[in-house]
C-alpha cells in the first residue's frame, strides 16, 4: 500500500485529505518531462472520466467526443486513450482506444498514465458537482491540473457544473485559467466563471450518436410484444440515493461477509440509505407507475421501462413490480448503447429521470416529460417547462402532476416534436463551435497540427452525421 492511499485511509476517506493530496501531485507535475511530441507524429490524448462503469450515457458521450476529436484533428493524427473504471465497454468505445484501466490509488494513477499523454481530456458530463461523486469530480479536476501544470494540452469537454461542497469548491477554483473547460450549458458557465475559470460555451456530445437501424429496432420491439401500438418509453433511477461516498466500515463487512452489496458503487463508494430515502424512493416509483398505468388506460399504447446505467437495475424491477402485468424491462447491459438509443427514439413519449435517455431521444423528436433530481434535465429541457414537461422528484402530488404532464406532451404531440428537433439543430451548431474552440487550444499548444481552417463549413467540426442529421440540419439551420 501506497504512503498516499494509506494516509487517505488513515484520515477515514476524507476529501480535504484527497484534495490536498491531488494539489501536492499537481505541484509535483511541473518536474514531470515536458511531451515528447515530434512535429508532424500523432497527438496522444487521455480521455478521463468514467467509461465502462455500466453508464449508457457516459458511454455514448465519450464514444461521440472520440468522433468528433478524430473528425478534427484526423483518425491518423491522434491516439486515444481512455480512462477506464470498468472493463464493461461497449463496441463504440473499442475502436482503436487504449484502455488505461485503474487498478491502484487514482491520484497516483493520474500522475503515472499522464507523463505517457499530450494532453487530458475531462471527459464526463457531470464534471464538477457534488450530488454525485465528490470523488469523480476530485479525478478529473486533478487530472486537469497535473497536465497543465507539466505543459500539456487540458480541456474539459462538455462539462457540466452544479452545486459544489466548499473543499471542492475550493480545489476546483485553484485550477484557475489553466484548462479551458467547455461548457454544455450557460448554467455551467455561470457556475465556473465566478471560481476564476477559464470557462466557455459548448455542448454535449451525445447528439450525434446513431442508433441501429430502423428494422434492427422494429425486430426488437416484435420480441418484446410493443411493436404495434403507442409506446411510452419510462427511464427510472434512484434519485435519493445519491451522492455515493467513500465508506471503510461497509467496505470491510462487504469484504467478510457480503453485506451492504445492494449498496456497493465501486472502489470504496456506497449509496446511502435509510428510511427517509427508501420513503421518498417508493413514492417517486409510485407516481411513475401510476402516470404509466394511466397513459395505457389512455391510450391503449404500451410502456417499456428501460434502465440507462446498471445500477438502475432495480429501480426497473421495483417499477414494474407495481404494474398488474409487469412492462419489459431493457436495462443497460442487456443490449449495446445502440440499440437503447434506437429503441428510445422508437418510443412515442418518454418520461425520464434520466438526462441522457431524453438528449439521444430528441433526434427522432420524441416528446419527453422529464422528472428531475438536479438542474442538468432543468438545463436541457428549459426552465419554461417547469410544471408541464418538467418536474422535480419529490415534487408534491407526483403522481397527478405526471398525469397532467403526459396528457399535455400527449395533446401537444406535434408542436413539442418540432421544436424538440429544431433545438437538437441548434445544439448541433454549438457542439460544432466546441469543435472549434478545441482546434483553437489544440492549436495553441501544437501549431503543427492541421484541423479545419477558420472559414470551413461548421459541420467540419463535427463527426460524420446520419442522414437524418443532415435532413434535420437542412431543415432547421
Amino acid at each position: 500500500m501506497s504512503k498516499l492511499l494509506e494516509a487517505f485511509l488513515a484520515s477515514n476517506a476524507s476529501y480535504p485529505v484527497l484534495y490536498s493530496q491531488l494539489t501536492e501531485l499537481i505541484g509535483e507535475a511541473a518536474h514531470l518531462p515536458p511531451p515528447a511530441r515530434e512535429p508532424g507524429s500523432p497527438l496522444r490524448l487521455l480521455f478521463a472520466g468514467y467509461a465502462g462503469g455500466g453508464n449508457t450515457g457516459s458511454d455514448v458521450r465519450v464514444a461521440e467526443m472520440i468522433r468528433q476529436v478524430r473528425a478534427i484533428l484526423g483518425r491518423d493524427r491522434v491516439e486515444i486513450g481512455l480512462v477506464g473504471t470498468g472493463v464493461e465497454l461497449p463496441e463504440d468505445l473499442q475502436d482503436d482506444v487504449k484502455l488505461e484501466l485503474v487498478q491502484d490509488y487514482f491520484p497516483e494513477f493520474l500522475i503515472r498514465t499522464i507523463r505517457e499523454y499530450d494532453g487530458v481530456i475531462a471527459c464526463d458530463g457531470s464534471m464538477f458537482k457534488s450530488n454525485l461523486c465528490c470523488m469523480l469530480s476530485a479525478m478529473l479536476g486533478g487530472a486537469l491540473g497535473m497536465a497543465v501544470a507539466s505543459g500539456r494540452l487540458a480541456v474539459g469537454y462538455g462539462a457540466e457544473a452544479g452545486k459544489m461542497e466548499p473543499e471542492l469548491s475550493a480545489f476546483i477554483s485553484s485550477l484557475g485559467k489553466g484548462p479551458l473547460i467547455l461548457c454544455r450549458n450557460e448554467e455551467s458557465k455561470a457556475v465556473l466563471q465566478p471560481l476564476g475559470l477559464r470557462a466557455t460555451g459548448g455542448a454535449d456530445t451525445a447528439w450525434t450518436y446513431r442508433a441501429e437501424p430502423a428494422d434492427a429496432i422494429r425486430e426488437r420491439l416484435v420480441r418484446l410484444g410493443l411493436a404495434d401500438f403507442p409506446l411510452l418509453a419510462v427511464c427510472p433511477m434512484n434519485p435519493f440515493w445519491w451522492p455515493v461516498k467513500p465508506d471503510l466500515v461497509k467496505a470491510q463487512e462487504m469484504a467478510e461477509t457480503g453485506a451492504h452489496s445492494e449498496l456497493f458503487f465501486g472502489s470504496i463508494l456506497f449509496h446511502p440509505d435509510n428510511e427517509s430515502i427508501r420513503s421518498r424512493y417508493n413514492a417517486y416509483l409510485d407516481a411513475l407507475a401510476h402516470a404509466a398505468r394511466q397513459w395505457q388506460r389512455d391510450t391503449g399504447g404500451g410502456v417499456l421501462i428501460i434502465g440507462m446505467d446498471k445500477v438502475d437495475r432495480a429501480a426497473c424491477n421495483d417499477l414494474a413490480s407495481r404494474f398488474e402485468q409487469a412492462p419489459p424491462i431493457v436495462a443497460s447491459g442487456d443490449m449495446p448503447p445502440r440499440a437503447i438509443v434506437g429503441l428510445l427514439r422508437a418510443a412515442d413519449l418518454l418520461l425520464s429521470s434520466r438526462f441522457h435517455a431524453i438528449v439521444t431521444s430528441m433526434e427522432a423528436g420524441v416528446p419527453a416529460v422529464g422528472v428531475s433530481m438536479d438542474e442538468r434535465i432543468a438545463n436541457l429541457l428549459g426552465k419554461d417547462e417547469i410544471g408541464r414537461r418538467l418536474l422535480k422528484v419529490d415534487a408534491p402530488d407526483l403522481a397527478d402532476k405526471l398525469v397532467v404532464s403526459l396528457r399535455h406532451a400527449e395533446a401537444n404531440r406535434l408542436d413539442i416534436s418540432r421544436q424538440t428537433r429544431q433545438s437538437v439543430a441548434g445544439h448541433l451548431r454549438e457542439m460544432a463551435e466546441m469543435g472549434r474552440r478545441f482546434a483553437e487550444e489544440v492549436r495553441r499548444f501544437h501549431p503543427d497540427i492541421e484541423t479545419p481552417a477558420d472559414d470551413a463549413h461548421w459541420t467540419a467540426f463535427l463527426p460524420e452525421i446520419s442522414p437524418a442529421l443532415q435532413s434535420l440540419i437542412a431543415q432547421h439551420n
